[in-house]
């Protein structure tokens, strides 16, 4: 008579234990497993937001980092584009706390040599856009080198400005060092609650019908469309004030098409920025403005490039009437003005493509009485050609030399005497 004994029952007692022991540490291994996941998610949760296929909306270490860093050099050097010396920035609070946080290194070598390094590009650029721009080809701090290959800035070809790119890979190595010395990483991520507002602050106000019908009406795409918010970037205290560019870059899966933008919005001081209810980018007309501005220029900057030196032949026409009008708008030369125009009809005529004629009027007065970009009604005319002949045009750049030609047509007369006209 066979006997089956049942193991697991008359196991001894120690060896029960152990089993015990077993299973309570892989309940605990897939606890601290989970708690990784969720660690992980929260903080991609605080840098990204995907709203569409292509669109997404962030935040990057490397250009927090980047201003963190810059407010400590202007300590030392005076200022950089809108961040200055004398300023405290109450009116954005994640960047006095950002101050407050790390002033301790203001006068460590790794932040005296950044000082040094942006004193080199301030006084040949005059920008921190071309720094910004890199700084997005490489891994996120903590880690090191290139995500992808830079080839994208075009300001660093020319022989006066070559050496400039070796000084921006030094800064960029530079603020590394600052990242991991200083462990920024953990004030970001301290912070996270108002990354996450600032995101959502975006993210209601954006139209993701408008990256579609710009594709549209320009006749090209993107691969994809991203916008970096910057909170911790200073900004003069205003109720119109904000800063934003848009980069084209050339990544291994395609064309990007970039914005990065400051916040727009003052907040009341005196609080801690986790104790924030709004968070600086609650500005929906500014929102949308920048979306269709800083993106129209990947459509549009590319492709004027090429006719760069054809169009400054044509600097007499910038007037020293036009000139003065346009320093509102930070225009200051003739090429310039010739891009902003081209880039504020795109806005104008993609409203009216998306059936929008409110906007469009409400663009169009804006852009000419506001802003003085008086050449606009010139150029709508002509874009009507495009518009009505697409079989023959079927992209923007195969009409774009009509438009330049309207440009070349004018004298510095005419010029003036729209200006005139638009009082």
């Amino acid at each position: 008579m066979a006997i089956h004994i049942n193991r697991r029952r008359n196991r001894p007692a120690h060896d029960r234990l152990f089993a015990n022991i077993r299973i309570r540490n892989r309940v605990l291994t897939s606890m601290i497993i989970l708690y990784l996941v969720l660690i992980g998610m929260t903080i991609r949760a605080q840098r990204s937001i995907t709203l569409s296929k292509k669109v997404t909306v962030s935040c990057h270490p490397n250009i927090e980092t980047y201003f963190i860093a810059e407010r400590l050099a202007v300590q030392q050097i005076g200022f950089m584009v809108f961040t200055r010396q004398d300023s405290l920035y109450w009116h954005q609070p994640l960047v006095y706390a950002a101050y407050e946080k790390f002033k301790p290194f203001q006068r460590s070598p790794c932040v005296q040599r950044i000082a040094a390094l942006i004193t080199i590009i301030r006084d040949n650029l005059h920008d921190n856009a071309p720094v910004l721009q890199y700084l997005l080809h490489l891994e996120r701090f903590p880690e090191k080198g290139e995500a992808v290959p830079f080839r994208d800035s075009s300001i660093f070809a020319s022989p006066e400005h070559r050496d400039l790119l070796r000084v921006t890979k030094e800064l960029s190595d530079s603020l590394r060092s600052f990242y991991q010395m200083a462990r920024v990483g953990d004030f970001l991520h301290s912070h996270w609650q108002f990354y996450q507002g600032a995101l959502r602050e975006v993210v209601k106000d954006m139209n993701t019908k408008a990256f579609d019908a710009m594709e549209r009406y320009y006749g090209e795409s993107f691969a994809d469309y991203r916008i970096y918010l910057m909170p911790t970037m200073p900004i003069p205290y205003g109720p119109d004030n904000y800063r934003a560019f848009g980069p084209t870059l050339h990544w291994p899966q395609g064309r990007i098409s970039a914005m990065v933008m400051s916040s727009s919005v003052p907040l009341a001081p005196g609080k801690s920025p986790d104790s924030y209810t709004h968070y600086g980018f609650d500005n929906p007309t500014v929102t949308r403005f920048l979306t269709i501005h800083e993106i129209g220029h990947s459509f549009v900057n590319p492709h004027v490039e090429a006719f760069q030196t054809t169009i400054n032949k044509d600097t007499v026409l910038f007037t020293p009437k036009l000139r003065k009008v346009m320093e509102g708008s930070y225009v200051g030369c003739w090429y310039t003005c010739v891009i902003e125009h081209l880039v504020r009809l795109g806005e104008i005529r993609t409203a009216m493509a998306m059936g929008n004629r409110a906007e469009a009027d409400r663009l169009r007065k804006m852009h000419t009485e506001e802003f003085h970009f008086v050449l606009l009604p010139l150029l709508e005319q002509k874009i009507a050609e495009y518009e009505t002949q697409r079989e023959q045009y079927p992209d923007f750049n195969n009409f774009l030399p009509q438009l330049l030609k309207v440009f070349h047509d004018l004298t510095p007369e005419q010029v003036d005497s729209l200006l005139k006209s638009e009082k």
